[in-house]
């Protein structure tokens, strides 16, 4: 079974964290780095956090935190505010549970966009006359 799980949204320019410990069966809840609410896990049921996103009004918000089918499974968070729902994407809390990095395509100029453009345009223009 995995250690921690957080998950992560920016939600009306508030961030919203959820720290959920399996193993403990414990899970917080955090908006702009201050803890709005604490709640005990269980391994059968989901659990149900609720807590405010300040503002004026403050407003309500429902996380959800799915059980877990499997030991080694990553259980799904679901925020719910102003009644929409939105996925809580897992964020890796050590290296080893990151996944290997993406290379970011050289840029291009526009001199070399140009000239890619127009030699593929001259390769169409040849194929159409034979």
């Amino acid at each position: 079974m995995t250690g921690h799980h957080r998950y992560h949204l920016d939600q009306d320019g508030h961030s919203i964290t959820v720290l959920h410990d399996p193993r403990r069966r414990h899970a917080e809840v955090w908006v702009d780095g201050k803890t709005v609410a604490v709640a005990g896990t269980s391994s059968h049921h989901a659990a149900v956090l609720e807590g405010e996103i300040p503002g004026l009004p403050p407003r309500r918000m429902v996380i959800r935190i799915g059980h877990l089918d499997e030991p080694d499974d990553v259980p799904l968070c679901v925020l719910e505010t102003d009644g929409g729902r939105y996925l809580m994407p897992r964020l890796a809390l050590t290296r080893q549970e990151r996944g290997p990095v993406e290379r970011t395509p050289p840029a291009r100029t526009p001199g070399e966009l140009f000239a890619r453009w127009r030699s593929r345009r001259r390769r169409h223009r040849s194929d159409r006359r034979t």
